[in-house]
């Protein structure tokens, strides 16, 4: 698989995590939560169908790959979650949710969302991803 392909499965990933946030909020504030103006159903569908062409191109590539992927995703995910506090502001995660502005719940439901899927990609690593990973974080680290 080639570099190209690689960063499909990395922008499928993101298209994924953006549906799960929409799904998110309008599950968690259906009165507030119109955008986009689509039903919890049609993003369970646009969820499921990015889930399966991921599956689809990550079967194909090699295990360097895959693993190529799920540092460059992390990396991406740490980097918005370094952001998260310009991001969140004062807000405070106390806050009624039915009564949150849009922008507020997708901030705070994205933190969330990116949080579990960090945590997921990194207890997925060997180590020796994670040695490349920890290398990684170091010398972006450095470069700050």
């Amino acid at each position: 698989m080639s570099v190209p392909q690689q960063q499909l499965v990395l922008r499928l990933l993101q298209a994924l995590a953006c549906a799960r946030i929409h799904f998110g909020c309008k599950r968690l504030s259906p009165q507030m939560w119109n955008y986009p103006d689509l039903s919890s159903g049609e993003l369970w569908t646009r969820m499921t169908i990015y889930q399966e062409r991921i599956d689809a191109l990550a079967n194909a590539m090699s295990v360097e790959q895959r693993a190529q992927v799920r540092l460059e995703r992390a990396l991406f995910l740490r980097l918005l979650l370094d952001s998260a506090p310009a991001r969140l502001k004062a807000w405070s995660d106390q806050d009624e949710v039915s009564a949150m502005p849009p922008s507020h719940l997708f901030e705070w439901v994205s933190h969330d969302d990116e949080r579990l899927e960090l945590a997921q990609l990194e207890a997925a690593m060997t180590p020796q991803e994670s040695a490349r990973y920890d290398s990684a974080l170091s010398a972006q680290a450095w470069l700050d």
